[in-house]
């Protein structure tokens, strides 16, 4: 029993690279200015008004200040797995990448949003998903709060089992959110959740029997779950941010259990930022893995994110490599204002006779906060 620290991922060169978690948005503030027009013709004779311009000038700039020491967001997302599903494999027709993200809940704070709160939880997504009817499983479940003080919540919903063969089978899924928002320029009180959400499916299988003989790729027998949830950190009259991403996993088969990855301990990642010196930090609780490989010994892993392969006897030409990323990008700033990072538990990269065929991430976290200067006023 091992359990695999945080590392930098030196990436392999594969047949196929591809990104393992949707990239963070860019979130740009800007502002207009507004200048008055000097009236033309003769002067009037009605007394005219005089403005003193520094005053104007520095109310403006004052009434700006109190606002961006306000100003704050937050993104986070926790996910069951993500395939990428190449059009080389067998028996998946249509010429296309498939892009699949199971099981997801993620969040959205900004306070320059007219949803100052946005918690989302998604059984299936994805792209390259037009030729297998899905809709019963891509809808998602969204909470918004905000501007005005409320609270909204999705309450627990089960999504039957809908076939989707031969990409992936999913058993029955649930899923729940909800955001809630004090009103302009406040904070929630501490100890209650800004958003959270969960998603979760039971009896996971991707690309079962598409390889006659060996299974599926990667299936995962029991239920297994993605959560996530945002809260301020009270400080005297400033508050600062947190982000909680984590998943619960059950144990992994390779190939129809050929590889078998035992899951002793889930991951999880903590964001927080406070905006005082040194008090913004990424806490990272990496999974803790038992595997087994086909000759039934236990196999190694490298924890510095390093390849390693697995060969499958029966199959020479099945190529199996297994990374444990960890954390593959991290920020934290030394002024306590920002704190942000990206992990993967687990990669899996199939090759059918030297041809990439699926590239496969587990438990993919992501947590971002950024806060003003001091901590929030609120």
């Amino acid at each position: 029993m091992t359990p695999h620290a945080p590392a930098t991922v030196r990436r392999t060169a594969l047949a196929v690279s591809t990104a393992l978690i949707t990239a963070l948005p860019v979130l740009a503030a800007s502002g207009s200015s507004a200048g008055a027009a000097a009236p033309a013709g003769p002067a009037a004779t009605a007394p005219v008004a005089t403005v003193d311009v520094p005053a104007a000038r520095a109310g403006k700039k004052n009434k700006k200040k109190g606002t961006q020491k306000y100003h704050h967001r937050a993104k986070v997302g926790a996910q069951v797995l993500r395939a990428i599903v190449l059009d080389q494999a067998p028996g998946v027709e249509g010429d296309k990448v498939v892009d699949l993200r199971i099981g997801r809940a993620a969040a959205n704070i900004n306070t320059r949003k007219a949803s100052k709160a946005v918690s989302t939880s998604k059984t299936l997504g994805g792209r390259g998903l037009a030729d297998t009817d899905l809709s019963g499983l891509l809808t998602g479940m969204v909470a918004k709060a905000g501007p005005e003080k409320g609270k909204e919540e999705v309450p627990s919903q089960t999504l039957v089992p809908v076939p989707a063969a031969p990409l992936l089978t999913l058993g029955v899924s649930t899923g729940e959110t909800k955001a809630r928002w004090n009103g302009p320029r406040t904070c929630v009180p501490g100890g209650k959740t800004v958003t959270s959400s969960s998603s979760s499916t039971a009896d996971l299988a991707v690309l079962p029997s598409v390889i006659p003989g060996f299974g599926a790729l990667l299936g995962l027998d029991g239920t297994v779950s993605a959560t996530q949830k945002t809260a301020y950190l009270p400080k005297k009259k400033k508050s600062g941010l947190k982000a909680v991403a984590t998943t619960g996993l059950a144990d992994l088969g390779l190939f129809g259990d050929m590889v078998s990855i035992e899951v002793v301990s889930d991951p999880k990642m903590v964001a927080t930022a406070t905006g005082r010196p040194g008090k913004a930090k990424i806490t990272y609780t990496p999974a803790v893995l038992e595997i087994t490989g086909p000759d039934g010994s236990p196999v190694p892993i490298p924890t510095d994110g390093a390849p390693a392969e697995i060969g499958i006897p029966a199959n020479p030409l099945l190529g199996l490599t297994i990374q444990f990323p960890g954390i593959i990008n991290e920020k934290v700033s030394e002024n306590g204002r920002l704190a942000k990072a990206k992990s993967v538990t687990l990669r899996l990269v199939l090759t059918l006779g030297g041809v990439t065929i699926a590239d496969v991430a587990v438990a993919p976290l992501q947590t971002k906060v950024k806060v003003p200067k001091g901590g929030i006023t609120c």
